[in-house]
């Protein structure tokens, strides 16, 4: 899958302890024409600032459902942010993030914090995405942190005073992130896959002859038993 410029990006925090939806609003902040924005299960007021529309979804909405908006409001604007609290592999309505991001064309935004356990769930973030083979980027919200083992570049780094630049946002915001500059799309595994097939004939006369001699030796078996069933009493017991 190539990184688009324009069309869908699907939002996503490792935890509920990141203040994630400033990454949403930076991202429709900073398109090139119009954005717009569809949450589910959660909402924002600074989201709704940056965007032309904004579709709120409650929690449990099918994915069918969440991809028909989706498509409608690509046919309309620029970048179209995609809100979804809820971790990669894990199903939420039926349907993962992986499997959203998949069905509507769409990288990933991975939204971390900076404490202690950001980096390994960032990492896990990533690698449920490279077994999807869905690009994703990273964004940090906050100050501080290590991120110098994760396999990608960061897309950005959002200070943790970012409310204090709301008079300013958008142009702060383009200096904040660029998910194109940090994402990855994940090399397709093109090795060839291991399949059964079929016999080659020496194999399969083999085979017949094993079965046909194993059920021979056992009719033998049965009418030597039956000829002569007093001399063989406990033969069957």
């Amino acid at each position: 899958m190539s990184l688009p410029t324009r069309g869908p990006w699907v939002v996503t925090p490792t935890s509920s302890t990141v203040d994630w939806m400033v990454a949403g609003a930076a991202l429709a902040a900073t398109t090139d024409g119009t954005a717009a924005a569809v949450t589910v299960g959660c909402s924002s007021e600074l989201v709704a600032a940056h965007v032309a529309a904004l579709v709120e979804l409650p929690a449990g909405t099918g994915l069918d459902a969440l991809t028909a908006v989706v498509a409608d409001l690509s046919a309309k604007h620029h970048r179209i942010v995609v809100l979804v609290d809820a971790w990669v592999a894990v199903p939420h309505g039926g349907w993962t993030v992986a499997d959203l991001a998949t069905a509507v064309h769409a990288p990933v935004v991975v939204v971390t914090g900076t404490d202690a356990d950001a980096t390994g769930h960032t990492m896990l973030f990533l690698e449920a995405l490279d077994r999807r083979q869905v690009p994703g980027s990273v964004i940090v919200v906050g100050d501080g942190g290590d991120f110098d083992a994760l396999p990608v570049r960061l897309a950005g780094r959002i200070p943790a005073d970012y409310a204090s630049f709301s008079h300013v946002f958008a142009a702060e915001a383009a200096r904040w992130v660029d998910p194109l500059n940090g994402s990855r799309t994940p090399v397709e595994d093109h090795r060839p896959v291991k399949t059964a097939g079929p016999e080659d004939l020496q194999t399969r006369v083999a085979r017949r002859a094993a079965w046909t001699l194993a059920i021979s030796f056992l009719l033998a078996l049965l009418l030597l038993c039956l000829c002569n069933g007093s001399s063989y009493p406990d033969l069957f017991t």
